[in-house]
């Protein structure tokens, strides 16, 4: 069984005993004893968007910034751009506005932000793995420059996923746009006519300018459409739905593909720590701030991305994700996974 570590948080606890909580499981266990002297080493985070305050913290990650600058001169935060062109991070000049507007700042951590993708998100490299949708995965460039990985996922729901901790994290989150959009390329939400009353809210949200109102009902074009769901999420009258079977199935094993592609690119240079804290129904892309749906629950950290996150899912309770999207079957990603030999489910939960 792979292990993974676990230090409880009460609830609403300050940043600084949540950084304390950190520094805790990385100093009891040997998590990140894989980064060598002055490796290139990145920390895979979302810097959240303008609104949105559920976000990984600055005053979080103090611990793990102190602790790994000690062993390599060449450590950053990192992430990738979006393929939605609502907020700011869907180019490197604003992903790195939003990111220094966060509070990830050089000058407080002492450690850059690096936009993996380019500038415009094009910038990949493909990562053979010969699975069932794909041969060869599309992951941002730059992670082929990097000697180790550790990736930092708030652990949250999510309107195609049911839930999205480390596997999303690294599987969505580490591939270029072209990546993204392969991955979405299958979940496009529908419109029900009876339930539309033509208000064009969900057009002025389409990042893609993909939908329209015609006579008095929304309408998408298809060919436009990259199957980001904001619309489902911003519909008032549920009107929007995306079908949550074949589709979202097929969506989460392109994930589980992505993260597998990532995961054999840094071998064993790789480590996975999910937050569960500010638990909400939606993630951190979303530019409004959202109410936690249960209380904070605390940190983990695995070698096992499957583990870490089917451990988080038992400690929340699905059935609190499953009240923000209850059609939503969360398990396909979990049993393709294992299937492929991303990880495992069955997992020993150490408490520090």
């Amino acid at each position: 069984m792979s292990k993974v570590y676990f230090k409880k948080i009460k609830d609403s606890e300050s940043g600084d005993a949540i950084n304390s909580a950190l520094e805790t499981i990385i100093k009891e266990t040997s998590i990140l004893d894989f980064v060598e002297r002055d490796d290139f080493t990145g920390i895979k985070m979302h810097f959240g968007e303008t609104g949105n305050k559920g976000r990984i913290n600055t005053e979080f990650i103090k611990s793990i910034v102190k602790i790994l600058g000690k062993k390599t001169k060449n450590l950053f935060l990192t992430d990738a751009n979006v393929i939605y062109r609502t907020g700011k991070r869907w180019n490197s000049v604003g992903h790195l506005k939003i990111a220094d507007e966060h509070g990830f700042k050089i000058s407080d951590l002492g450690i850059p932000v690096i936009i993996s993708d380019g500038i415009m998100g094009r910038s990949y490299r493909n990562m053979p793995v010969n699975k069932k949708h794909f041969k060869e995965v599309k992951i941002a460039a730059d992670y082929f420059d990097i000697d180790a990985l550790i990736s930092l996922a708030h652990v949250t729901g999510h309107m195609l996923t049911s839930i999205a901790a480390s596997i999303k994290n690294i599987g969505m989150g580490c591939a270029s746009r072209a990546g993204k959009l392969e991955q979405h390329s299958n979940a496009k939400p529908e419109i029900t006519l009876t339930s539309c009353i033509g208000c064009g809210l969900c057009s002025t949200r389409c990042p893609e300018k993909a939908i329209s109102i015609k006579g008095d009902k929304a309408s998408i074009n298809t060919k436009l459409c990259i199957g980001c769901g904001e619309c489902t999420v911003i519909c008032r009258y549920d009107a929007i739905k995306i079908k949550w079977s074949e589709k979202v199935e097929i969506l989460q094993e392109k994930m589980v593909e992505y993260a597998y592609g990532l995961k054999c690119l840094f071998k064993s240079k790789i480590s996975f720590f999910n937050f569960l804290i500010n638990i909400t129904k939606d993630c951190d892309c979303l530019q409004e701030e959202v109410k936690k749906i249960v209380p904070d629950i605390g940190i983990l950290a695995s070698l096992d991305p499957v583990a870490i996150d089917k451990a988080s899912v038992d400690l929340v309770k699905i059935g609190n994700f499953k009240k923000g999207y209850p059609d939503i079957d969360w398990e396909p990603q979990f049993r393709y996974a294992e299937e492929i030999g991303l990880g495992s489910t069955e997992y020993e939960l150490i408490e520090i």
